[in-house]
């Protein structure tokens, strides 16, 4: 009998988006991240090196994905960070040290953050996000006001 978790699963992954997968991505490799510090904590040995496996399993893939052709700088700044990360991971797993773990799980939850925001709340290039820079994007509308009126940004944006 197959587990209808898992095929649920396996079905919310191939019919989601590029946005979506990339979100779940990150979702998972801080899931794995978090997990690994549980059995560092409670010195499982193979849960903690299973997870941060998975976890460097996840970054090596975005990494893979990188389009530097039209990603230009932004790709080359990502790849640098999951570089960083994966190399985080690592000292954190040879020397048991919980702070290089806790370390990367936030800039997971940072990166993760900057992308829904991306995805959930398009706009044009050059715009700060009303969510994450809501005092920037106030400042942007003062500034702009003939561009926030054409892509029909508001203030109000910026409170939510």
């Amino acid at each position: 009998m197959t587990n209808p978790y898992k095929t649920y699963q396996k079905t919310a992954v191939t019919t989601a988006s590029r946005e979506k997968i990339l979100l779940m991505l990150y979702e998972g490799a801080i899931r794995f991240v978090k997990h690994a510090q549980v059995a560092m904590q409670e010195k499982k040995i193979a849960d903690k090196g299973r997870n941060l496996s998975k976890a460097t399993a996840i970054l090596s893939e975005l990494m893979a994905t990188l389009d530097f052709k039209s990603g230009g700088q932004l790709a080359v700044d990502l790849e640098s960070l999951y570089i960083f990360m994966i190399d985080k991971l690592i000292e954190g797993n040879i020397n048991n040290d919980l702070e290089c773990l806790k370390n990367v799980e936030g800039i997971l939850r940072t990166l993760h953050a900057g992308w829904q925001d991306v995805i959930e709340n398009p706009r044009p290039d050059g715009v700060p996000s009303p969510k994450l820079q809501p005092e920037e994007y106030k400042k942007w509308l003062d500034n702009n006001p003939v561009e926030a009126e054409k892509y029909n940004l508001t203030k109000s944006k910026a409170a939510s």
